[in-house]
């Protein structure tokens, strides 16, 4: 027997529901096995003429006579229970692939909760001299919780000023053909940049400088895409939309591993920061290419096939340029930054302090965590995952590659406090040994 207002099973013996405190309802001649969903009557009248009531069917109106009224009992939640085992399990076997753990005290909120706060121009330049052998903290004050990124905001928000502003002179002056140069880099590599910065603010130890970054962005961007186009004309990466995914983003990480062989960089963090500067050279240089080659020259050559005049063809072919800069640029935090983030946060996990070999590139833990970026590269390229509505299936993607971020991100972090640990056991050991008097032995 059911209850008829929560649907919660209820033993024979009880005249309550001990779920909502609901009376029960029996019928004159026994107890009414009620299921859920069917229509309960709390008045069933004897009149002649009035059929019975019959679940799930409404029930007809007779004008001068009593109408018994029904109940319906609550359909269980098990839709939601449903949706919430399906997405726990999605998770469970994200975290499985990438050898992760569940996030813990995680917030989106929080984490970007110090935006907004105002901040004088020393302490923003304070807070970018980082590095070097005398602007590295000590590993005893480096922050281990979630950080709270500001200062990418602030890149993206003047560069987006600045592209708008490079726009408006470009469709609305005369002679301004020489901001397309300018437009063409704002808008390739403002959101990508922001995103850099974004992952040099997660880098809490704090041992990567400007600099370093900087030099990595470039030659890594160029070296990758040489690399990339080389494994393109591989006989092999030639059937389908789906080399991309290999092909891209083994030479993303090949150009992390390659340029940053140094083991001065040891963390998970830094090799996260390192694949999102590869990824974001990568990005920019990509989507540059794709303003110039896949919208400015075709639009123009198309108007002038038509019999525009040049003005008017080149109008077409600046058009249909920002309408690449936007959509590229918008989806670039969702592309190629995070998965080369993951790929070499996943390999700095096996090579940690250690020279570079080919057996990590055969470990476990980094090759399934590898098979996420090549998989979700795939799947964003691929034609028929292309076709969902508003996006989804960039933003699906894109949402499982942060999610996976935001996993190394904590392993990173676990991986400082460890370290602090151990730093700080060690230097206990050696005050209480500086302690012992000469000729006595420290008892272990």
């Amino acid at each position: 027997m059911y209850c008829v207002q929560c649907g919660s099973a209820i033993p024979p013996e009880d005249k309550f529901c001990r779920s909502c405190g609901a009376p029960v309802y029996r019928a004159a001649s026994g107890v009414q096995d009620v299921q859920p969903g069917s229509a309960v009557p709390v008045a069933q009248p004897a009149i002649q003429g009035v059929p019975p009531a019959y679940s799930g069917v409404p029930q007809p109106v007779y004008q001068g006579a009593p109408q018994p009224v029904y109940y319906v009992v609550q359909q269980p939640a098990h839709h939601t229970a449903q949706q919430l085992n399906i997405l726990h399990s999605l998770q469970a076997k994200i975290q499985s692939l990438a050898s992760t753990e569940q996030l813990e005290g995680f917030s989106l909120g929080q984490m970007f909760s110090d935006v907004f706060k105002k901040r004088s121009a020393e302490q923003v330049e304070d807070y970018m001299l980082v590095g070097s052998s005398k602007t590295t903290p000590a590993i005893d004050v480096v922050e281990t919780g979630w950080p709270k990124p500001w200062l990418f905001f602030r890149v993206l928000a003047t560069m987006i000023v600045a592209y708008l502003i490079c726009t408006f002179m470009l469709l609305h002056l005369s002679d301004a053909g020489n901001m397309i140069p300018a437009v063409m880099i704002l808008g390739s590599f403002a959101f990508p940049l922001a995103t850099l910065v974004l992952f040099f603010e997660l880098n809490t130890p704090r041992n990567v400088s400007l600099h370093m970054v900087a030099k990595l962005f470039v030659f890594g961007a160029v070296v990758s895409l040489g690399v990339a186009l080389l494994g393109y004309t591989l006989p092999i990466f030639q059937l389908g939309t789906w080399e991309a995914g290999i092909v891209e983003e083994v030479a993303k990480l090949a150009t992390v591993v390659i340029v940053m062989r140094s083991t001065r960089y040891k963390y998970i963090l830094n090799g996260i920061l390192f694949g999102a500067t590869v990824g974001a050279g990568f990005a920019c240089f990509e989507t540059a290419g794709y303003a110039l080659n896949s919208a400015l020259l075709p639009g123009l050559l198309q108007g002038l096939e038509q019999g525009q005049t040049i003005p008017v063809a080149t109008h077409a072919g600046i058009v249909a340029m920002l309408q690449i800069l936007r959509l590229r640029g918008i989806l670039a935090p969702l592309g190629h930054v995070a998965w080369t983030a993951i790929a070499a946060g996943a390999f700095w996990r096996v090579k940690q302090d250690k020279p570079a070999n080919l057996s990590m590139f055969l470990d476990a833990r980094f090759l399934k965590a590898f098979l996420i970026p090549v998989s979700m590269h795939a799947i964003w390229d691929a034609p028929a995952f292309m076709q969902l509505p508003f996006l989804g299936n960039d933003i699906i993607t894109g949402l499982v590659s942060w999610y996976v971020v935001f996993g190394l991100v904590q392993q990173g972090l676990r991986q400082v406090q460890d370290e602090q640990r151990s730093h700080l056991q060690h230097t206990l050991q050696t005050v209480e040994a500086s302690m012992q008097p000469p000729g006595s032995f420290a008892v272990s």
